[in-house]
């Protein structure tokens, strides 16, 4: 049996490690991602490799960008990431590299769930988000800040998150008290790409387009990002059109697009590869790309 000694001895090394426990427990911090998976990080990652374009935009605007040790070929912005190893795109991921760098996270989109599995398998923690909508991409961030922020003194995460988020919220307020008379409740098409794809109004930039009190021709009901061929724009007849990435030919000059009132009186917005990067990637640049939208309309002939 043991003497009162030694239960004092062990009473104490058990209250030790419970205190030491308990400072684990409060110091770690629970990460979700959009797959609902939970994750408990004892320290913020050093080593992180990004899949996405717009996750990596969000890290660098989170002030984390030295974390980044690898990215996807399509992650352009900022400059910086131009020196990090480019590991190819999600669907040819050069796995062999990607081991080779140790990440202690790898982010990604939910488009490859083989990609995720692999590596899984590899042991290597993987989170995966690809935000639908405004409210998903602030929460994304949210995540991703409590993976590369460090603790304050009690331990917990700080949150630049916020800060981030309240500024993009001010930039799109800025933008809708921005829109010219002429244009608030008039149609738009904003198409997305060169395939005939349009943003309706339940997609993320539908959405963004109705809090600058403009009206989306495609209707939710067709889907987020429906295909929809040149007859059905020449129904909808919008008052104004906007096209990501430069087109191959002015529509001027395209045949029966031509004939469009919107064509004909010049209230088209052609925006640049730069412009429908920040447009098209939902992350905390979508605004900057809205931005180029705004002022587009502000340059047009009023209706």
């Amino acid at each position: 049996m043991f003497g009162a000694q030694h239960l004092r001895m062990v009473s104490l090394l058990l209250c030790t490690l419970g205190v030491l426990g308990a400072h684990w427990a409060h110091a770690a911090r629970l990460i979700q991602d959009d797959r609902g998976f939970e994750f408990l990080l004892s320290t913020p990652a050093k080593r992180i490799v990004s899949l996405y374009p717009s996750l990596t935009e969000g890290v660098c605007l989170l002030n984390a960008c030295d974390r980044l040790v690898g990215v996807d070929r399509s992650s352009n912005w900022p400059e910086w990431v131009q020196s990090v190893p480019h590991l190819g795109g999600l669907w040819d991921t050069s796995l062999e590299d990607l081991v080779r760098l140790k990440p202690d996270v790898v982010i990604m989109s939910a488009s490859n769930a083989k990609l995720t599995a692999k590596l899984e398998r590899l042991g290597i923690t993987v989170l995966v988000f690809q935000p639908q909508s405004w409210a998903q991409m602030t929460g994304s961030l949210r995540e991703l800040a409590k993976l590369v922020e460090p603790f304050d003194s009690e331990g917990r995460a700080q949150d630049p998150a916020q800060k981030l988020i309240d500024r993009m919220q001010e930039d799109l307020s800025h933008l809708s008290s921005q829109m010219p008379a002429w244009a608030r409740g008039k149609r738009i098409y904003l198409q997305v790409g060169s395939g005939g794809y349009v943003a309706s109004e339940s997609s993320y930039l539908g959405q963004l387009l109705t809090s600058l009190s403009l009206v989306n021709v495609a209707p939710k009901g067709l889907g987020e990002f429906p295909k929809m061929g040149r007859e059905w724009l020449l129904r909808q007849s919008p008052d104004i059109i906007v096209m990501t990435h430069e087109q191959d030919k002015p529509l001027k000059k395209t045949p029966g697009l031509r004939a469009l009132k919107a064509v004909i009186e010049d209230r088209v917005c052609m925006l640049s590869q730069e412009e429908s990067d920040r447009l098209l990637r939902l992350g905390p640049r979508v605004v900057w790309g809205m931005r180029a939208v705004v002022e587009c309309i502000n340059k047009m002939r009023p209706l």
